[in-house]
């Protein structure tokens, strides 16, 4: 019986499962530096503006990698590029356990962070070769969450391990999971070829991908108004989400004095409502998406208002005196600041065509990641130099919030499909996909 158009194969959704789990490891993986941030301090002597370092040199090399890993997927395949991408995160894992001075711990994290750079854009242009675009909302998404997942999961185990059997075995568990997972990816996983997209019709001239003519080069959408400002919401959700990691529990244990068993149960909380807004969130655009066939509806006006509720969550948040209603509004924060992860691949779909789709969710990335760098860093530098820790933390999440309240801000007002001139409208056989 032949397949349905618009359906998922069993085969995609072996392929979906396997994406999970890697975005699973990935973020359990660089969430373990948050949980062990006291005990690292401590023995270490580090203090807050290092910590802060600690936290962005993770992305010195992320850029560069994500950008890299995308272009060498795009020539030899995706497989390969997430074979030696896993190999080298989890090799690096295992050396962290060595680790007895700041700059050691400096190097493992550049590293790693080399290593992870690609995945999850190398994620999404995997999972983007096997789903129809009016699934891609939910298909990214089931790849996506196992981000917030594979902190909300990993949260208790690795905060018992670390209280007690040492920061260090955790590590070592999270290295033994990656080459585990690298087995099961090499017998199962095949690459997919890649064929150019059809041509997508206009529909009352709202839903049209940025095409090009023969002589518009694939450059043209990275400077382009549209690519520009989609990469600044993945910045400004960056930001927000290495916030969550290196700092969030260190707030919580040190401001907000929780306990160590309350706080392995709370710091999963917001990871475990990010995987419920980003499945919610996405269904609905899916659902728009494939009535309207419009970008801006399906795709956009789920953007902007959902990362302007993540802007007011972090400001709100900052102003309340009871824990419970700080916990929760600064998960919300947390939570709604992340929706770009899944928007942002669904949007470039429609942006490039699948041969450079490599290429772009790199690049997306590369600029996302920067987020990474900034973030951590200027987290640490306000809670190093204001009166108090609890000031300094509260500065940092309301500039955290008007990060995220500008950038989505102007995705939601200016990013729009470029139309096509009337010729191309007659003559879509002569267009051609970026």
């Amino acid at each position: 019986m032949e397949q349905k158009k618009n359906s998922v194969s069993k085969k995609a959704w072996v392929i979906i499962f396997l994406l999970f789990l890697l975005t699973v490891i990935s973020n359990a993986d660089k969430a373990i530096i948050g949980f062990a941030s006291v005990s690292i301090m401590e023995e270490l002597g580090l203090n807050a503006e290092q910590w802060g370092v600690v936290g962005s040199v993770f992305f010195l090399l992320y850029s560069i990698s994500a950008v890299l890993g995308g272009s060498l997927a795009d020539k030899i395949g995706a497989k390969k590029v997430i074979i030696g991408m896993v190999a080298i995160w989890s090799i690096v894992q295992f050396s962290t356990i060595f680790v007895s001075s700041f700059a050691y711990l400096l190097v493992t994290r550049i590293i790693l962070g080399a290593g992870e750079g690609p995945s999850y854009s190398l994620a999404m242009t995997a999972a983007s070769k096997y789903l129809p675009k009016e699934k891609l909302g939910i298909g990214l998404t089931l790849v996506s969450i196992g981000g917030p997942l594979g902190v909300a999961i990993s949260a208790p185990i690795l905060m018992y391990m670390i209280v007690n059997h040492g920061w260090r075995s955790a590590f070592i568990a999270t290295g033994v999971v990656g080459f585990v997972w690298i087995i099961a990816w090499i017998f199962i996983a095949k690459e997919k070829a890649v064929t150019e997209g059809e041509f997508t019709a206009a529909k009352d001239g709202i839903h049209l991908p940025i095409v090009s003519t023969e002589t518009q080069k694939f450059t043209s959408v990275l400077v382009s108004k549209n690519f520009i400002l989609v990469a600044l919401c993945g910045f400004a959700t960056y930001w927000s989400f290495t916030i969550g990691l290196n700092w969030l529990p260190n707030y919580l244990e040190n401001v907000r004095n929780l306990s160590e068993e309350t706080l392995s149960l709370v710091v999963a909380l917001p990871w475990i409502m990010i995987t419920l807004s980003q499945i919610t969130f996405s269904s609905i655009s899916d659902r728009i998406y494939h009535k309207t066939k419009s970008m801006v509806k399906g795709r956009i006006f789920i953007l902007g208002p959902v990362l302007f509720a993540g802007a007011v969550s972090y400001v709100f948040g900052t102003m309340v005196s009871s824990n419970i209603l700080a916990i929760s509004l600064l998960s919300l924060g947390l939570t709604f600041g992340c929706i770009t992860l899944v928007m942002g691949p669904a949007i470039l779909v429609d942006l490039v065509s699948t041969k450079h789709q490599g290429k772009v969710q790199g690049w997306f990335m590369a600029i996302t990641s920067l987020g990474g760098i900034v973030g951590p860093y200027v987290t640490g530098l306000l809670i190093e130099n204001s009166a108090s820790q609890a000031a300094g933390f509260h500065l940092a999440f309301q500039v955290c919030g008007f990060v995220l309240l500008v950038f989505g801000g102007l995705v939601w007002t200016f990013v729009r499909p470029i139309k096509l001139d009337d010729s191309a409208k007659l003559n879509p056989t002569n267009t051609k996909a970026i």
